[in-house]
């Protein structure tokens, strides 16, 4: 079947719909390059089932396939995945296991040494030996196993507000942890650099940007939720340390999902990683106003 170019809607690169998601902390222009990548992207595939932006639903104990969704990357890549937290976690376990060619390579030094912030942040030359990255207000206390926070900000851990924190977040947070708190509009990745220690939750890109640069990085995630990365997080661990060869693996991969902007011909991994699912029962969505009605939503 001929893949649909996205519409004019809720989509990556779409200013509206990105100052709805983010309000007057403005996108970076490194994301720039993503838009016409985005625009290879299909709106619709099989039955009629959606290709949605920066959203995530899950229908458990269900193997029939009912949506697919996309985020960008550290301003380098999409992510594709079906909106299924079984189909996600199958697709990052077979990635991991391929074998790592020299496109991985290449990708895997571009994430360590390209990447930037998502957002239009501040850099204020601060250096911290380590430095959590922690999640947006939508589900910060959801997702953040705070009892680990506690004992690693009481170890001196710094903890960088995300750059959509509410302010009264970030006051609960300055009144709890003091001046361990970094302000949100710091520049996330300059922390990132100068630190040795890298801590986050699975809806962050920020531990994936510090393994490709070397960096310890230590999960802060409830074990028992669902992030937008946790696929990958999940598939990339090696006896409780994330592995660089796994994301190496996964870069190497053309069907994972993770489709790079820097390639020549980003269309035959867009393709490919929808054509893997051809032989998959696919749920026609019900029509709730234009939207897929999920059991479990989440953003983040």
């Amino acid at each position: 079947m001929t893949l649909k170019k996205l519409a004019d809607k809720d989509e990556l690169g779409n200013p509206v719909a990105h100052f709805f998601k983010s309000g007057n902390v403005l996108r970076s222009k490194d994301n720039d390059q993503l838009t016409q990548l985005k625009s290879l992207v299909p709106n619709k595939w099989i039955n009629d089932t959606k290709v949605e932006y920066d959203v995530w639903y899950d229908f458990p104990s269900d193997q029939r396939i009912h949506g697919y969704v996309y985020t960008d990357v550290l301003t380098q890549f999409l992510y594709i995945r079906v909106a299924s937290c079984m189909w996600a976690t199958d697709a990052m376990k077979r990635a991991v296991k391929t074998d790592i060619t020299e496109e991985g390579e290449r990708l895997f030094a571009e994430m360590a040494n390209n990447c930037g912030d998502k957002y239009r942040l501040r850099k204020k030359g601060l250096a911290y030996e380590c430095v959590i990255f922690l999640a947006g207000t939508n589900i910060l206390d959801k997702v953040t196993d705070w009892e680990k926070v506690d004992k690693a900000v009481a170890q001196g851990a710094k903890l960088k507000c995300h750059p959509l924190t509410a302010a009264p977040a970030y006051e609960h947070l300055v009144h709890k942890y003091g001046d361990a708190v970094i302000e949100k509009k710091v520049s996330g990745h300059e922390l990132l650099n100068n630190a040795q220690v890298v801590g986050c939750c699975e809806n962050s890109e920020m531990g994936i940007a510090g393994l490709a640069k070397g960096k310890t990085v230590h999960s802060f995630s409830k074990n028992d939720q669902w992030c937008t990365y946790s696929a990958i997080y999940r598939a990339l661990s090696d006896k409780g340390q994330l592995s660089a060869d796994k994301l190496k693996a996964i870069l190497s991969c053309k069907d994972s999902g993770l489709i790079p902007a820097s390639i020549e011909y980003p269309e035959e991994r867009i393709n490919q990683f929808f054509f893997q699912y051809g032989q998959e029962e696919h749920v026609a969505p019900r029509n709730f106003s234009g939207r897929v009605q999920p059991v479990n939503r989440a953003y983040g």
